[in-house]
């Protein structure tokens, strides 16, 4: 009877769902939008993903793609395309400690061990990424967790902790499952020391001029021992060093004092007849064409970089491997390497270089692909903008000439010009014909409205890169191995809108070894060394700035001050125009600010220190120092009120923001904002939070301020504005220069806090060419977003209750909490990992800042405050408008031919 209930209903379902697949088959056929501005996706806006300087990698030779499973010092596991090299799937971990790799096999799934006790054992599908196991672990003994080996054998997950002078813990695991295979086993190990090397199975130190290796996993004690004098020279107590081979040696193996290398095969120490070629080469062992080769590669300084390869058994040389290749690797490291075991010598090799770059190489040393994984920690950027065309230089050099006093021939040159000029202009129209010939293509140029320019980029690793802002395309790179990127700062000290000059562009920073100043001065269009090339300095730098008056040459001169508190300028022909001079230095660990006076006393320029702040006390730390960007205008002098008066701003360029973050006995933890005058060393206005803690974020524009605290009191993120503002009458008369010694009247101050419904990782604000568009604070959340916030929403004159003046002069209601729509994210749905910093730069167009986010992920993008009220929209309908001014000049003529028709009838009538 049920079933007769239900059948009827049932099929008269199925009748139902067929005649609505017709209108499922239409609606599936409109593109519903799921993104704003859908037609404008990678229009304006590009992102380049990166995985770290990669620490172990082995390639996937299971799965149908091939790809190769890498493992990276950023807490990155990814999967990276065999023939491209691009990211194929790529999981990020946590940061610091928590989520450091530990350990990576690949045979038919990827094993990881993750985290320093407790750790995460997790399996990973190879082909898709997805997590298919998960399960952890917590030693008893941390104190020796950290010098913990791991490696799997026969899909069994085997760790060793060793206790130096005593013995070694091995434990094995189910790498699936995660249950104990046994107890641990206790193996006593007198002769291990902090020297030993791990190549699976075997543990090998030396010691009392042993070389002593243990087998791990044998059920039966193997003790394997050998005499250091049989391996190399020992004079005396052996003070040479171990590695293991690299690359996923095929065979047990290390290298002894740089020198020889030494096998473990049938229970004892085979010495390979053959040498490294050189102490920094780096070996492996691999199979290939049925036979093991011992494959080396290293640096050969000036020439590139060498491969060479030798039969283990009969040491000769493998003709398919000798190769020098011109490519300049930086100290090549083998990674790993596969190689085809039938047949002829064809192999792929993984290489790693000290500027963190990765190479696949083919046997004869041809590069497949690169990746410049330095990218993934970049320090510092700078937009520099690309110089004008040869016939735009002709035309401006045109009119900069200086000619004699006769009249007759300085006419006549200017006339000789611009037939010159104009005879160039025509030759560049007749290149570009299309029955033409192709012409070559185009320098870096700079376009109409500024947008093309080039970022240059310092990595944490001290290599420069010149990337193109439109497209992300790498155009130059410079390695610096001496370079201390740890306070580095970029200046742009000539651009390149001085033709015939060229652009200049100058890193400072620190030298590795002595730790004193270090500065290479560069053409950031070219990336070539000019000038002072790469200086070191004899002292160690306490700040350095570019001087605000150029040479005759355009060029601004470079101050440095160092720790004895004397000036270099360099050039140093620009010293005379040193003068009243201003430069502050602020020690983070102390949260000390000192300020000093320049000026140039007829030999030198001279420094004293005219002012010192102690902020916070003792036990206090500066997180964070903002400054306002060199070169930055003021939006306007005021604000009009609604009573037709103006509250003019206090836009003091000498300003600086420190946020200082202190412990207290009381408060636990005590965030304290400062906001002084870098010339006088006035404090203008200063806040204090309790109970908080610092974010180290901070932004400083125009007349405000904002940075970011964390609140343990309210347990939630927040964010403080400041704005100074002198009054509604000026200080100083109308057209006079700001002065921080004019007078000691003090500003009035407005603060304001408001709530961040999530965390961010870095902060900036927009900047124009002119400063006539709004002001958009730009977050970037640790989420992957840049949130894109108008500062009407940060405004610290925001009252909870306005009045009617307030109201009507626009301001907004207080709110505690920021609203962030979605609609506000300026990478919609292109998510970044691991956020790090934000960089903006004007453009050509007023309405339009050049915004770029460096991090794991890197992304650039426009945004307009103002929306683009200087451009036209791309759907403008220029056939149109054409049309219709066709249509008003027609009817224009024709009106006029009917009015004179009608006036001279109305004459003969």
């Amino acid at each position: 009877m049920l079933s007769n209930y239900l059948k009827p209903s049932f099929l008269g379902l199925l009748k139902f769902l067929n005649s609505m697949n017709w209108f499922i088959v239409f609606f599936s056929l409109i593109n519903l939008s799921v993104c704003i501005y859908e037609d404008q996706i990678g229009k304006f806006d590009w992102r380049q993903t990166y995985v770290g300087r990669i620490k172990f990698a082995q390639f996937d030779t299971v799965s149908t793609a091939k790809k190769i499973i890498v493992a990276t010092e950023e807490n990155v596991l990814a999967a990276l395309h065999l023939k491209t090299g691009e990211v194929v799937w790529r999981h990020v971990f946590e940061t610091a400690s928590a989520g450091n790799i530990q350990l990576l096999h690949v045979s038919d799934k990827v094993v990881t061990v993750t985290g320093a006790n407790p750790y995460l054992v997790r399996g990973w599908n190879s082909g898709t990424g997805v997590l298919l196991w998960e399960w952890s672990m917590t030693l008893n003994d941390d104190e020796h967790s950290e010098f913990s080996e791991w490696w799997v054998q026969n899909n069994v997950l085997v760790h060793m902790v060793p206790v130096f002078g005593s013995h070694l813990e091995v434990t094995m695991y189910n790498v699936m499952k995660g249950y104990n295979k046994g107890s641990t086993s206790k193996l006593q190990a007198t002769w291990s020391n902090e020297g030993c090397v791990l190549t699976p199975p075997y543990y090998t130190c030396a010691s009392s001029n042993v070389v002593v290796s243990l087998d791990l996993t044998s059920k039966a004690l193997q003790l394997i021992t050998k005499p250091l004098s049989d391996l190399v020279n020992v004079n005396g107590v052996f003070e040479g060093s171990l590695r293991p081979l690299d690359g996923n040696s095929t065979v047990p193996g290390f290298i002894i004092d740089d020198q020889r290398v030494v096998l473990i095969r049938g229970n004892k120490h085979e010495v390979l007849g053959v040498k490294l070629a050189d102490r920094s080469a780096s070996a492996t062992i691999v199979e290939s064409a049925n036979e093991l080769v011992l494959l080396q590669t290293w640096n050969v300084d000036g020439k590139g970089f060498r491969i060479s390869a030798n039969s283990i058994e009969t040491g000769n040389e493998v003709s398919e491997f000798q190769c020098l290749s011109p490519k300049q690797i930086s100290e090549p490291e083998l990674l790993t390497v596969m190689c085809s075991k039938r047949g002829q010598h064809i192999c792929r090799l993984l290489v790693n270089s000290a500027d963190d770059a990765v190479y696949l190489l083919e046997q004869n040393g041809q590069v497949v692909w690169n990746r410049e994984e330095a990218l993934a920690n970049v320090v510092a950027a700078e937009f520099v903008e690309l110089p004008v065309s040869e016939t735009d230089a002709a035309i401006e050099m045109e009119f900069d000439q200086k000619e004699a006093p006769k009249v007759f021939s300085s006419v006549w040159a200017a006339f000789v010009r611009r037939l010159h000029t104009q005879y160039q202009q025509l030759a560049a129209l007749l290149a570009g014909w299309p029955d033409a010939a192709p012409a070559a293509p185009d320098p870096l140029v700079r376009d109409y409205f500024n947008l093309h320019k080039i970022i240059v980029l310092v990595t944490d690793v001290g290599k420069i890169f010149g990337m193109d802002n439109l497209s992300g395309k790498l155009l130059w790179s410079h390695y610096e191995p001496a370079l201390d990127t740890e306070a580095v700062a970029v200046f742009a000290r000539r651009s390149a809108r001085h033709a015939p000059h060229s652009a200049v562009l100058t890193v400072v920073g620190k030298h590795e070894e002595t730790g004193n100043g270090f500065i290479i001065t560069l053409n950031p269009i070219r990336g070539t060394l000019v000038a002072e090339r790469a200086l070191r300095l004899d002292s160690r730098l306490l700040q350095a700035t570019v001087l605000h008056v150029p040479d005759n040459e355009k060029l601004h001169a470079l101050l440095l001050l160092d720790e004895e508190e004397n000036v270099q300028v360099f050039p140093g022909s620009a010293a005379p125009l040193v003068e009243n001079i201003y430069m502050y230095v602020a020690e983070r660990e102390t949260a000390n600010i000192q300020g000093y006076a320049l000026k140039y006393d007829g030999k030198s320029v001279v420094a004293w220190r005219t002012w010192s702040v102690r902020l916070g006390g003792g036990g206090a730390r500066l997180a964070a120092l903002a400054a306002r960007p060199r070169g930055e205008r003021s939006r306007s002098p005021g604000r009009a009120l609604p009573d037709r008066s103006v509250l003019y701003k206090y836009a003091n360029p000498n300003l600086l923001l420190a946020v200082v973050d202190a412990a207290d006995p009381v408060h636990k933890d005590v965030v304290t904002a400062v906001v002084l005058d870098a010339a006088s060393g006035a404090i203008i206005t200063a806040a204090t939070h309790r109970r908080a803690r610092a974010m180290g974020l901070a932004v400083h524009a125009d007349n405000f301020f904002a940075y970011l605290y964390r609140s343990d009191k309210h347990r939630r993120l927040e964010i403080a504005t400041i704005e100074l503002y002198e009054g509604k009458q000026r200080w100083l008369p109308a057209g006079a220069a700001f002065s921080s010694f004019a007078g000691a009247r003090s500003p009035g101050v407005q603060r304001q806090a408001y709530i961040l419904p999530a965390p961010a990782a870095a902060v900036a604000v927009t900047v124009t060419e002119r400063s006539l568009t709004d002001k958009h604070l730009l977050l970037a959340l640790t989420s992957g977003v840049i949130m894109e916030l108008p500062w009407a929403l940060l405004e610290p004159r925001r009252a909870a209750a306005p009045s009617a003046e307030q109201r009507e002069e626009g301001l907004l209601p207080y709110a505690p909490e920021l609203p962030l729509p979605p609609d506000a994210a300026a990478n919609y749905n292109r998510t970044l990992r691991r956020p790090r910093a934000l960089h903006a730069a004007a453009s050509g167009l007023e309405s339009t800042c050049l915004v770029l986010a460096t991090g794991l992920d890197m992304f650039y993008t426009r945004v307009a405050p103002s929306k683009t009220f200087d451009l036209l929209k791309d759907d403008f309908e220029y056939y149109l408008i054409v049309i219709v001014l066709f249509g008003f000049l027609v009817s224009t003529f024709t009106t006029k031919v009917i009015a004179s028709w009608k006036n001279a009838k109305l004459a003969w009538k």
